[in-house]
């Protein structure tokens, strides 16, 4: 990957032990819970409580987890977990004709390989408003409209970054995160920060992998 900073920061932070590190039960358990979720439904807590017992992990800590990483709905069913959402977000995202959002740009070019799935993408450049259209396969970008399009990502410190919570993980990735239907627009809206790089897709696509490699090595 050409982004050495982004690279390197994404490294330290899937690496053991690493904040985005889960270990195997709880990956296991969250990628059970977002292929349910990409079938276009909440998961309830009996569905949870199930999945527990199948893979055979400790309900207290699965639990527990789950609240850090998941949206909830009224009933208390899951209704996003860790970048998939069943809630309208700017990000949308489509797999087997089911509609569905992403937390954040990087979440469209993880999900695929997560889900094992094709997805088709459709998320506005917070400058122009225009739309970026991507159709994403488990193995990379098939389909990038317009051909110029970039994502930015955020530059956290993965020994102080905040992962206790869906809003902080909000407050540290997701409200930094976006495509832009050219370097020249993500640079001009980034103007001024030094905790922002500007990636290619193919880049961006990439920088997810250690995210979803990890995640999958662990759920195997």
């Amino acid at each position: 990957m050409a982004n050495t900073r982004a690279t390197d920061m994404m490294r330290r932070l899937t690496e053991a032990g690493g904040p985005l590190d889960f270990g195997p039960d709880r990956s296991r358990l969250l990628v059970r819970v977002q292929r349910t979720l990409a079938e276009g439904r909440p998961v309830s807590n009996a569905e949870v409580d199930r999945f527990i017992a199948e893979l055979s992990i400790a309900p207290d800590d699965a639990h527990e987890f789950l609240r850090t990483v998941t949206e909830r709905d009224a009933d208390d069913r899951i209704v996003g977990a860790a970048g998939l959402s069943l809630n309208e977000l700017q990000h949308r995202f489509v797999v087997n004709g089911t509609r569905l959002s992403a937390w954040c740009a990087e979440d469209t070019l993880i999900l695929p390989t997560l889900l094992d799935q094709t997805a088709t993408i459709e998320s506005p450049s917070p400058v122009s408003k225009q739309p970026i259209r991507l159709r994403v396969n488990p193995r990379g970008a098939e389909e990038v409209d317009p051909p110029g399009a970039v994502v930015s990502h955020t530059i956290v410190d993965p020994e102080a970054v905040d992962v206790s919570s869906v809003e902080a993980l909000w407050g540290a990735f997701c409200h930094h995160i976006f495509f832009f239907t050219s370097r020249e627009e993500a640079e001009e809206w980034a103007a001024g920060r030094d905790d922002i790089e500007i990636l290619s897709v193919a880049e961006g696509f990439e920088l997810g992998q250690l995210i979803a490699s990890r995640l999958l090595a662990h759920a195997a």
